[in-house]
């Protein structure tokens, strides 16, 4: 007799799978060139404005592939500008996670607080983005934005 209650659920397996670095990806069998062709089409949507057509598609790369930066940060970026302030930070904050060096997520995290008033978070968040974009001169602009914004929420916060 088959015993269903030794053998692992579904669930456990695909849970299994996801924390050694397994992605939906790679279940459905897709190639990188894709998803690559996905993300050139959500990031075209998103440079034209249309911000429901790019989180759309940054939600599905990024539900194909949990362990890509430039997914979530589009998907947070996507959810900035349709005043999705909390969502944005939640999501920034996991791209945040995927690359320690890039200070985008950060700062646009932080962006994020301030709209929804945060003020604590948003100091932490620009801490880490100044943090960040002193790393590089390529990150120069990014570093400058903090920066203003530090004293601005610094106003804030007192």
């Amino acid at each position: 007799m088959d015993n269903k209650a030794d053998q692992p659920s579904s669930a456990s397996l695909w849970l299994a799978f996801l924390a050694k670095g397994g992605t939906m990806k790679e279940i459905r069998k897709m190639d990188q060139s894709q998803l690559d062709a996905m993300y050139k089409v959500a990031y075209a949507r998103f440079n034209s404005g249309q911000f429901r057509d790019a989180l759309k598609v940054f939600r599905y790369l990024c539900l194909l592939d949990h362990t890509c930066y430039s997914y979530f940060l589009g998907l947070g970026l996507s959810q900035y500008e349709l005043s999705q302030f909390a969502q944005a930070a939640a999501t920034l904050a996991h791209a945040e996670k995927l690359d320690e060096k890039d200070p985008r997520a950060s700062l646009m995290m932080a962006k994020s607080f301030i709209e929804i008033e945060r003020w604590p978070l948003a100091q932490k968040a620009l801490a880490e983005a100044v943090l960040r974009a002193s790393q590089s001169a390529r990150w120069k602009d990014e570093l400058q934005q903090a920066k203003k914004l530090i004293s601005f929420v610094g106003n804030k916060l007192h």
